[in-house]
């Protein structure tokens, strides 16, 4: 079930509320919606009490919170919300299945035990026990660890790794770790576009997106390469002046002009994480719609064509029905970019059973 990354990061901040003490009795307790969105905003868990509230109200239309009051409806009543009986007993459940050797404390222990389901379901108990300690090397080493990019810090505390602070997110906020106040990287972008392009199309993939200029949409539509989540639209917006368009001779407007554009579009792989990248982007770009190069794809995987979700492909840890196949943008041949790029199609086209992208 996808959730938000605001909302994610409420639900983190709710478990480790309630379960910091090591009183797992204590989850039927309820907060005042009021003060709760108050607070959220001041630890910086949500950029604002507006921000709060849609992430409380997605956490309840989700089934993580219970409320006798419509969350969404931001009434100032004194209004109370409480977790779930169903999210209640998953916390709970989850407490006996994480080793003890790792030291955690329950809030900890919530989230890890929700990476063992995904991220984490591979790992032996031993590179656990040295990334719980890495974690707690990184919290003891804040504030002045912040000076290094997330990047580094997760490369030089986390078993080498650059990625695993930015895919373990939920995980870090446990350890009083703020992804956001590490140094920001400056965020280069692909873009080939026309002097005055017509509409934006993201691509997601570098092969594509040469491919598309191959075949002369750049001159007449502005192309953006994000890279899978090297561009996070979200970010870039927060930070514009920390994003840089590489292009390539052409036209290189900026990135709140590309935004700007009429009918923008989005263009990745066919699969559970394809769509949750493009959930991810329309938070910040409502407007976004699903490209109509997505049509003969989707018609191809009906017929049976597709791979399986696997180390092999490259798809290994993407969660979905057991239906679930994935089908690459690079299937689609130049006639097809060509007649339909500058097209959309509605997100109700994309297959279900490929929704279900881990949050």
């Amino acid at each position: 079930m996808f959730l938000s990354d605001r909302a994610q990061a409420a639900l983190s901040f709710l478990e480790g509320e309630r379960l910091r003490g090591n009183r797992p009795d204590t989850l039927a307790k309820s907060w005042q919606c009021v003060s709760l969105t108050k607070r959220l905003k001041k630890m910086s868990v949500c950029r604002s009490e507006l921000d709060a509230w849609e992430a409380l109200g997605e956490l309840r239309k989700q089934g993580y919170l219970a409320s006798t009051w419509a969350i969404e409806s931001r009434s100032r009543v004194s209004q109370k919300v409480a977790f779930s009986e169903r999210e209640q007993q998953r916390l709970i459940s989850s407490m006996r299945r994480v080793s003890p050797a790792l030291d955690l404390q329950n809030g900890q222990i919530v989230q890890w035990e929700r990476a063992l389901n995904g991220l984490l379901a591979d790992w032996s108990l031993e590179d656990q026990r040295r990334l719980a300690e890495g974690f707690r090397r990184l919290e003891s080493d804040t504030p002045e660890v912040y000076e290094l990019t997330a990047f580094q810090a997760s490369a030089r505390y986390l078993l080498g790794s650059s990625k695993l602070l930015g895919s373990l997110q939920p995980l870090a906020r446990t350890f009083e770790i703020d992804i956001s106040r590490f140094a920001r990287p400056v965020v280069r972008v692909l873009v080939s576009s026309p002097d005055h392009p017509e509409r934006l199309l993201l691509i997601e993939n570098p092969q594509s997106f040469d491919q598309a200029c191959r075949c002369g949409l750049n001159r007449r539509i502005a192309l953006v390469c994000s890279f899978g989540y090297g561009l996070s639209l979200a970010e870039a917006l927060d930070r514009p002046d920390d994003v840089r368009l590489i292009g390539d001779g052409q036209s290189t407007p900026d990135l709140s002009m590309l935004l700007s554009l009429p009918q923008p579009a989005y263009w990745g792989d066919l699969d559970p994480e394809g769509f949750r990248i493009y959930q991810r982007l329309k938070l910040s770009v409502p407007r976004l719609a699903l490209s109509a190069l997505y049509g003969p794809m989707i018609d191809a995987m009906a017929d049976g064509i597709g791979h399986p979700l696997s180390r092999a492909t490259g798809k290994r840890g993407q969660i979905g029905t057991e239906a679930a196949r994935g089908l690459d943008q690079e299937y689609l041949d130049d006639d097809a970019i060509g007649t339909l790029a500058g097209q959309a199609i509605p997100d109700g086209r994309w297959p279900d059973h490929l929704r279900d992208a881990p949050a």
